[in-house]
């Protein structure tokens, strides 16, 4: 008997009853203003949706930055867990004539982590379309301590350090992958 069930369970599990991951989970594509509503507005940043510079679907979110300490867009999480995937992926156009510097900040603690303890990375953003791939490996703290706990994501952000002008730059497709 136990044999007979063993061969059964075997079967329902050969034939695809197990939930698998989507090859791709978007995070945010920008078409809606619910989406704007899953971000967190700062100071010196405005936010509006466009017809522009869209990757993915019709929109794309505009970002001006005016000169301050960090601007940024800063996602609100939600379904924390990244694991099943293998990396986190998402389009940035710079229509600047210069190449622009920001920061990928992803923090895997609630309580506001300093900086050796979440993920920073800085991205040479060169004029024009710039689609960013950061592989799961690549996700260990600043110090290099430790690997990302990716059951726990916090925090996404996308930010300029200082900038002494306004920048304009377009966010599309934002994006896990791969597994």
């Amino acid at each position: 008997m136990l044999k007979a069930l063993v061969v059964v369970l075997g079967m329902v599990l050969a034939s695809g009853c197990v939930a698998e991951r989507p090859a791709e989970r978007v995070l945010f594509d920008f078409e809606t203003d619910a989406d704007l509503d899953r971000m967190h507005w700062h100071c010196f940043t405005l936010f509006s949706l466009s017809e522009a510079h869209a990757t993915h679907g019709e929109r794309s979110l505009k970002m001006s930055l005016f000169p301050s300490q960090w601007p940024g867009w800063s996602a609100r999480l939600y379904g924390n867990d990244w694991r099943g995937y293998g990396a986190l992926a998402f389009d940035v156009f710079n229509p600047q004539e210069a190449p622009v510097s920001v920061t990928v900040r992803i923090d895997d603690r609630k309580d506001y982590p300093d900086y050796g303890e979440r993920f920073n990375r800085r991205l040479v953003l060169a004029p024009g379309e710039n689609p960013v791939v950061i592989g799961f490996d690549e996700l260990v703290t600043s110090e290099g301590r430790r690997p990302l706990d990716l059951k726990r994501i916090y925090r996404l952000l996308l930010f300029m350090a200082s900038p002494v002008e306004r920048q304009e730059l377009y966010l599309d497709h934002v994006r896990l992958v791969g597994g």
